[in-house]
């Protein structure tokens, strides 16, 4: 199933429409502020499943969690001390991965050996709209052609998913660039990724 929705103003009984099938233990492809990306509820096992066996990834490598709001974050995220905090509140919704310690919500089957989790805030009105309508965050990886690009193309989604996916969510075309990735779980912020995110705006790196 196919759902258009607009990406500046996002029609609300479009976004219930998604938002039922996620909230039912579907697996979506949704669009972010960056790429396209596989989503599910993050209270449904079966679904986190899906997603590694359709991406074929190992269990050991993270899903980030997708959330709306500050207090959310807060919710999944431990050690986000006052400085961090007002980091995030700057800076979010915003193109970037934020890594810290997971609490004991995260789901176990996301965790195994690890202790870390990424959390995400885009800067993107359909996105937004999904996580107020369902009211849990969304887990999620982004997601590439079978050329390993990434994908930004609501025809290239169609294409490379088909039937494999319960709704796929047409946000139109998007910009072929990941998020910004920082790790705040240690003693000292440490960049892993440079993308979208504007680096500089972050004030952590000389």
């Amino acid at each position: 199933m196919i759902v258009e929705i607009d990406p500046t103003e996002p029609e609300p009984w479009l976004v219930a429409r998604a938002a039922d099938v996620l909230r039912k233990g579907g697996v979506a492809i949704i669009p972010t502020d960056t790429v396209y990306g596989l989503a599910c509820g993050i209270s449904h096992d079966k679904a986190i499943k899906r997603i590694y066996a359709l991406k074929d990834m190992d269990p050991k490598k993270p899903l980030a969690i997708l959330v709306g709001d500050m207090t959310t974050i807060g919710q999944y995220a431990r050690g986000v001390s006052t400085p961090y905090f007002r980091l995030l509140k700057r800076v979010l919704p915003g193109a970037y991965t934020f890594i810290f310690e997971a609490t004991s919500e995260v789901p176990k089957i996301m965790l195994r050996k690890r202790r870390t989790i990424g959390v995400r805030m885009p800067n993107h009105a359909i996105t937004l709209a999904l996580l107020e309508e369902l009211d849990e965050p969304l887990l999620t990886t982004s997601i590439r052609t079978p050329d390993d690009e990434w994908v930004i193309n609501p025809v290239e989604v169609e294409s490379t998913f088909d039937d494999r996916v319960d709704v796929v969510v047409d946000g139109g075309p998007l910009v072929s660039v990941p998020s910004t990735v920082v790790d705040l779980s240690g003693p000292e912020p440490v960049l892993v990724r440079e993308g979208k995110g504007d680096v500089g705006a972050l004030e952590l790196f000389g």
